[in-house]
């Protein structure tokens, strides 16, 4: 039953997601027939730009627009880019695995690094340790995405040469692009982590481990850790969606052509198709993500799949 009540979700949201940017669309300052007319021909004038407007469906209603999209798009079907009349979903389907693979990178970053630093901090609490690990968690979600990448880029790129500044084909492009990417949820990760292990020291089951004679540190690894992974999991995986949607900046600052730095591209350049593919594609993502990450919370945390 929860499945079916998931996937009734995830259908409106991509209802809802697909129509408000044909609404947008419309609404904007910005004619989408002119900007379509004006990359054909840069000098268009009134009777050319009537005439795609007609072509290209705009001067039907938003529902009627809406409607024969969405008829296409439930096949897959996202119509060619205005910019390089190619079909939609095949380069989608050639950025997308780009994307999908500087998002994983950084998730295991993440994880990889806020656990252990997490830890740490709880261990050696209101300490030197402490302190310096909650100012760099505070450091890496506070600084914008675009500074840290440019720092990057300046630092290991411009002086130690370890990728190429300029163009995409090697893995260290995309290695410090995760990094970039994975700095902000590593930090909130870490505070979060830090948080829930001091405030279950004093919960019952771990003054009876103390009594025992378990060590602090056997502790905070085996019984803290472990209560407090569905915690942990749930919130990782539901900041996947996050690090899909948000690969734009980083895409565009290493030179990596994915599914970010493409809607960005089409973005400047009024490619309404692409955008309204794109905009699918990143909810349906954020959505799947947040589901599964759900499930599996409730599949380690016994309480939350009874209160659900």
């Amino acid at each position: 039953m929860r499945i079916i009540k998931k996937a009734g979700y995830l259908i409106l949201v991509l209802v809802c997601v697909s129509f408000l940017s044909f609404l947008l669309a419309n609404i904007s300052a910005i004619d989408p027939a002119e900007a379509y007319a004006r990359r054909v021909v840069r000098s268009a004038n009134k009777e050319l730009i009537a005439q795609y407007r007609e072509l290209t469906g705009f001067d039907k209603t938003i529902l009627q627009q809406y409607l024969s999209w969405l008829h296409k798009a439930v096949r897959l079907d996202f119509g060619a880019s205005y910019l390089t009349k190619k079909s939609v979903r095949q380069e989608l389907g050639k950025a997308l695995p780009v994307t999908l693979l500087i998002a994983a990178c950084a998730s295991a970053f993440s994880i990889i690094a806020a656990v252990p630093l997490g830890i740490a901090a709880a261990l050696y609490k209101n300490r030197l340790a402490d302190k310096l690990i909650g100012f760099i968690s505070f450091l890496s979600f506070s600084v914008p995405g675009y500074c840290t990448g440019l720092l990057v880029l300046l630092v290991f790129g411009m002086r130690l040469h370890l990728f190429p500044v300029i163009g995409h084909g090697q893995g260290g492009s995309v290695l410090f692009a995760s990094f970039t990417l994975a700095l902000p949820m590593t930090g909130t990760l870490i505070r979060l982590l830090r948080s829930f292990l001091l405030e279950n020291e004093e919960k019952e089951y771990v003054q009876y481990a103390k009594a025992r004679g378990i060590t602090d540190r056997n502790i905070m690894t085996r019984h803290l850790l472990r209560n407090a992974a569905p915690m942990l999991v749930t919130l990782w995986g539901q900041n996947i969606g996050y690090l899909i949607a948000g690969t734009a900046i980083v895409e565009t600052i290493f030179s990596i052509p994915g599914i970010g730095m493409y809607a960005l591209n089409a973005a400047v350049n009024r490619d309404f198709p692409v955008i309204n593919a794109y905009l699918i594609v990143t909810a349906f993502t954020f959505t799947v993500c947040n589901g599964a990450a759900e499930f599996i919370g409730e599949a380690l945390n016994p309480v939350m799949r009874n209160r659900a």
